[in-house]
């Protein structure tokens, strides 16, 4: 299941099938984006967002993520989105074949920062056990 910053649990039916795009609609990290994809149940914390014949669904969690979308937030007690104020929001797209283009473009880069972001926590955990087994 998710709710508007990612995983909250688990649950045996589902809400949406296939790609989509993941808008976090309530709390302090209202407007972030994640791509998933296959059967999910989305909470009322999430904004499920997913391409029609014309638009590609990644290139839209990329575009979505540059929009910076927190920034539309209602700041309260607890900020939150407006799906409506969303709606009003207008951009010019590529056609599709560019969008994907892009898309496919970006997503290199995000495999390797990922990749990165895994030696880094693998080095720091190293790092780690040996300072332990120094200091005791």
């Amino acid at each position: 299941m998710y709710g508007g910053n990612g995983i909250r649990g688990y649950c045996d039916h589902y809400s949406h099938e296939g790609e989509y795009v993941v808008v976090g609609r309530q709390g302090a990290l209202c407007g972030n984006v994640r791509l998933i994809r296959g059967q999910n149940y989305l909470s009322e914390h999430a904004i499920a967002v997913r391409a029609n014949e014309e638009n590609d669904t990644k290139f839209l969690l990329y575009l979505l993520d540059f929009m910076n979308l927190g920034q539309y937030s209602d700041q309260g007690a607890q900020p939150g989105l407006a799906v409506n104020k969303l709606l009003r929001l207008k951009c010019n797209v590529p056609e599709k074949k560019i969008q994907s283009k892009i898309s496919a473009f970006l997503l290199t880069y995000d495999k390797q920062i990922a990749f990165q972001k895994s030696i880094l926590s693998l080095l720091t955990a190293q790092r780690k056990a040996f300072l332990q087994q120094l200091f005791i």
